[in-house]
């Protein structure tokens, strides 16, 4: 039997600004070029800073063959088997004293702690009340720290971008002993040691077998840095943060013009010439 020509290789995508248009979905050419690198033998999955409940709803409409990347690197999750694989929680006894002094530092700062199913809102603003909306969440106001038991797997803190640059500044001078990403211009997040997307990649290569140089990655903002580092081939969209476009081996279209079929195309044409 004639060996199928991407054969080997993974396609990883971030979701927001990547996979997803400005409306939120899965443009019909995306999902017919996924269709045909799947059929062709590649194998394709998400990596995205949502957590596995709000990514659910999307990989049921696509041919996930391997595990995802979710909470922008602390947990691997298989949605074929429904659970975690491979996960990183936070140091409670760094971070917590850390945010404390965050929120005293900056009061209207919104702050959202992922631990269990659905995120914790321990500080609401307008960047909480919109992601609250969108992601229907529904877990009321929990304003006492303390009471968040559970493992921590990341924080995620968001303010008007302007208000969060003010904030970043802070977080690199005195609490950079912690992990900080920026994962929009509204969203800085606190992510666990050795959890990035990037750190979660190389774990999902070694998972899945696939070589590092033909492990493709697409990413559009900073909490996909580490991603396309370390993968073999790593792609910025046309709309990605300047970092990620020094960064990347290639770049390809803007996310509403079908970003991924635009790489999957070039995938298939490299097969070809390589025959």
């Amino acid at each position: 039997m004639t060996e199928k020509k991407l054969a080997g290789y993974m396609l990883v995508t971030d979701m927001d600004g990547t996979l997803l248009d400005s409306g939120k979905q899965i443009s019909g050419e995306n999902r017919a070029a996924i269709e045909r690198f799947v059929a062709q033998g590649g194998l394709f999955t998400l990596a995205t800073g949502r957590i596995a409940s709000s990514v659910q709803r999307y990989a049921d409409t696509l041919p996930l063959c391997a595990p995802a990347i979710v909470y922008n690197g602390a947990i691997i999750y298989d949605f074929a088997q429904g659970k975690p694989i491979w996960q990183r929680t936070l140091d409670k006894e760094q971070a917590i004293p850390a945010l404390k002094r965050l929120m005293e530092r900056f009061p209207e700062l919104g702050v959202e702690v992922y631990s269990g199913e659905e995120p914790y809102f321990l500080k609401e603003n307008g960047m909480t009340d919109h992601h609250r909306r969108m992601e229907h969440f529904t877990r009321p106001l929990t304003p006492n720290i303390e009471e968040l038991t559970e493992p921590w797997f990341k924080v995620l803190t968001a303010w008007e971008p302007a208000r969060l640059d003010e904030v970043q500044n802070y977080v690199m001078e005195y609490e950079s002993h912690l992990t900080w990403v920026r994962s929009d211009d509204k969203y800085l997040e606190i992510l666990p040691d050795g959890a990035t997307k990037g750190h979660a990649l190389e774990h999902l290569m070694e998972l899945t077998g696939i070589e590092r140089d033909k492990c493709i990655a697409m990413g559009d903002h900073l909490n996909d840095l580490e991603m396309i580092k370390r993968a073999g081939i790593g792609i910025a969209v046309a709309n990605a943060h300047e970092l990620l476009l020094e960064a990347s081996n290639r770049t390809c279209c803007h996310h509403n013009e079908h970003a991924l079929a635009d790489v999957i195309g070039w995938l298939e044409r490299e097969a070809d010439q390589g025959k």
